[in-house]
């Protein structure tokens, strides 16, 4: 099994998947550029292939992943791995990730600054 990515952003969207197992739908709980994490009551298979539909949020239309596998489930979770995806599709899901990072560098750095204020009254 491959080390997992590092860039990873935490995200709440719905995605709609189908394979030749499994159709169904469910949450995405984190994206990469690589994958994502998936939440479903349908049990996903490690080694399944799937499409994918994922509504990002203030995306205008939903992105597209013609193919993907699944690397790992368990329970209701199964971590996926983007095989192919159009330019433009891969240019939505870049600029998407870059934003959702930015945003969680500017929190993280609020956290830090309150808790070093609290920390020197």
């Amino acid at each position: 099994m491959q080390a997992r990515y590092s860039g990873r952003v935490p995200i709440n969207c719905g995605v709609v998947f189908a394979g030749e197992q499994a159709a169904g739908e469910g949450r995405v709980l984190n994206l990469s550029l690589p994958g994502c994490l998936i939440e479903s009551s349908k049990p996903l298979a490690a080694g399944e292939y799937l499409r994918l539909r994922l509504f990002l949020p203030k995306s205008l239309r939903p992105l597209n992943v013609p193919l993907a596998a699944v690397r790992w489930s368990q329970g209701g979770r199964a971590g996926v791995e983007f095989i192919q995806t159009a330019r433009e599709e891969q240019a939505q899901l870049t600029r998407f990730f870059r934003q959702q990072s930015s945003r969680a560098d500017e929190d993280e750095r609020d956290i830090w600054q309150s808790e070093r204020t609290v920390n020197h009254r």
